[in-house]
């Protein structure tokens, strides 16, 4: 009888095909749209934000050489409906950057960090999840989406790659600095992995096919990458990542390299590999030649020269128990902008040939001959891991040379361009990021450029008055010659008692520690100074040195007070000076903007914040 073909059997029976499956070309047609879809509105954000940015220094650029407008006494009080779009500005600016919520007990996340991190996981999620009801009406079915969402992580690895590069395209389009990027990377990279896993489920819910099975090479790459980029999530974690950064650094970029090359096995032979896969690899490369490059120009230490042991030493100096000061002669054809920041590694005092941190270059740009101009010179709070290093180095060396390599200049510092009124404000070491900018913009003014400012507010919360002796030199130089028609104050705030210590005051003592011996004498006219600090700078009448807390609201209100055009507020210090500050600049000033009041642009430079 098996012999016999069904037919002679039965012969009015008909032996029919199975039936196609009615879901399946409508599930493919959404595998190939739906990522293409979610790609092309993350790049038309960027693309936005990007039109913007350009707009905006279009807009500053133009504004060099110009004096700062300023509203008739007739247009005062009066609504400005013309100022409509600067007041919508400064109040989008209060809104999203200056309203915070805490993450955890140091770290906050504000509103434009909020809503960009909601609205990526929701627009990934959606994409992925949505129309996934099959025409025989089962909703969320496996097959519509497991493939999905892998497909949709994948065309995203090249943006998650680029937010964290130190090289960072996404910067340079944007004007964003790659370490305030760095929240969005880390925020990408956790969205990413939960898609990863989300695929992996929904294969197997749907069931494995015979190639699917972990024995084959292309599953167990996507099982390793799943698990490289869960670890690489975890160890991101700020306490994680804090206790021991240099060990992080390198678990980072082990498991990173794995994570990427076992994608590229996972998805070899897919269209995957040349839109997701290669461009991550490419914008990895990249990042790492140009470091290479710019690491070969600028320190002879890596060419054959009898004079480049001499030229790519540095010295560093014990300042007190908790800062250093780093001296760097400055490298052939080395620029920089102020308030940049460059990566120092230090041979025989690193733990490891791959161990840069970054420190802000005090020094400025300007082609003078001065010492200061000559030479990159870097303000470093002592801290454990590699400062404390540093410290114990220079302790037991005295300022005896050590070879530096340099790697820089990074981040994206405020152009201090077209405002009115300038105010910085540092709390400790941040006086490292103000000193520059107060440097550059004295050295304008007395070049004559009539866009840098009318009023120039300089305030540094410190813990000692002999500490001011650190940037004095370069303050007495800039502050010779400034025209009388620029209004500059420097404001030097001493928290010596413990009561008094600010929590903005990077080198404040710790709980039960005794407070210096030394007093502080104030003088009729609110300068002072004691016996070991540099009576030339403090005698100065724009110099005022007070004892105790900084009165930040009223600080800034007396600059709002005072403007008549807009203000730039650029702080640097911990995060407590940073909240501080927000919490004075949150109120939105609709109002008070279209009467002909300033805006005010803010800048924070905080300790602890990438």
């Amino acid at each position: 009888m098996s012999d016999l073909h069904p037919n002679s059997v039965f012969p009015n029976v008909s032996i029919l095909a199975p039936a196609p499956d009615p879901d399946k070309p409508i599930r493919i047609a959404r595998f190939f749209s739906y990522p293409d879809q979610v790609l092309y509105l993350v790049a038309s954000f960027i693309g936005l934000i990007v039109l913007c940015h350009f707009a905006s220094l279009i807009y500053t650029v133009s504004r060099r050489g110009k004096a700062v407008s300023r509203p008739s006494s007739g247009q005062q009080g009066r609504i400005l409906w013309k100022r409509l779009p600067i007041a919508l500005l400064d109040t989008f600016r209060a809104i999203a950057f200056r309203w915070t919520v805490p993450v955890g007990r140091f770290h906050t996340l504000n509103v434009a960090e909020l809503f960009l991190t909601a609205a990526y996981t929701a627009v990934l999620f959606t994409w992925t999840l949505v129309n996934t009801t099959t025409t025989t009406g089962i909703k969320v079915e496996a097959h519509y989406w497991a493939n999905r969402a892998g497909t949709i992580a994948a065309t995203q690895l090249p943006i998650m790659t680029a937010l964290g590069m130190r090289n960072n395209i996404v910067s340079l389009l944007t004007g964003v600095s790659f370490d305030k990027l760095n929240i969005l990377h880390r925020m990408s990279a956790r969205v990413l992995c939960v898609l990863v896993w989300l695929h992996g489920a929904g294969r197997i819910k749907v069931g494995l096919l015979d190639d699917e099975a972990i024995i084959h090479r292309w599953v167990q790459c996507g099982f390793l990458a799943g698990s490289a980029l869960a670890i690489l999530c975890i160890t991101t974690v700020r306490p994680i990542r804090e206790r021991s950064y240099e060990v992080f650094l390198m678990v980072h970029f082990i498991l990173a390299f794995v994570f990427l090359l076992s994608v590229y096995f996972h998805a070899k032979g897919r269209r995957l590999v040349f839109y997701g896969i290669w461009p991550s690899f490419l914008l990895w490369g990249l990042d790492r030649l140009l470091r290479l490059v710019r690491v070969l120009s600028f320190n002879p230490l890596f060419k054959n020269s009898k004079s480049s042991s001499e030229s790519t030493t540095s010295s560093i100096e014990v300042l007190s128990p908790h800062f250093l000061r780093i001296t760097v002669p400055r490298p052939p054809h080395f620029h920089w902008l102020p308030g940049q920041s460059t990566f120092l590694a230090f041979p025989g005092i690193s733990t490891s040939p791959f161990e840069s941190h970054p420190f802000t270059i005090s020094t400025i740009d300007d082609g003078g001959d001065s010492e200061w101009s000559k030479k990159l010179v870097f303000l470093v709070r002592v801290r454990k891991g590699a400062t404390h290093r540093l410290l114990d180095s220079a302790s037991a060396n005295g300022e005896e040379p050590v070879k530096v390599v340099l790697d820089g200049p990074y981040s994206s510092p405020p152009l201090l361009v077209g405002f009115d009124t300038v105010v910085l404000v540092a709390g400790g070491s941040g006086v490292a990021f103000t000193l520059p900018l107060f440097l550059d913009l004295l050295s304008r003014a007395k070049q004559g450029e009539q866009a840098c400012c009318n009023r120039i507010v300089f305030a540094w919360a410190v813990r000692d008055v002999d500490h001011v002796r650190w940037i004095s030199n370069p303050l007495q130089q800039s502050l010779r010659g400034v025209p009388s028609s620029i209004s500059v104050e420097v404001r030097i705030f001493i928290t010596t008692a413990i009561e008094d210590a600010q929590p903005w005051d990077d080198d404040a003592p710790a709980p039960g520690a005794e407070a210096p011996a030394d007093d502080i004498e104030v003088k009729a006219g609110g300068s002072s100074h004691g016996s070991s600090s540099d009576p030339h700078l403090l005698d100065l009448d724009i110099v005022s040195v007070q004892q105790g807390r900084p009165d930040l609201k009223g600080l800034l209100g007396e600059a709002t007070a005072h403007a008549t055009g807009p203000i730039s507020v650029n702080v640097c210090g911990t995060h407590a000076l940073a909240t501080a500050v927000r919490k004075v600049l949150r109120r939105p000033r609709t109002i008070d903007v279209l009467r002909g009041g300033p805006s005010i642009t803010l800048h924070i430079e905080a300790f602890g914040s990438s």
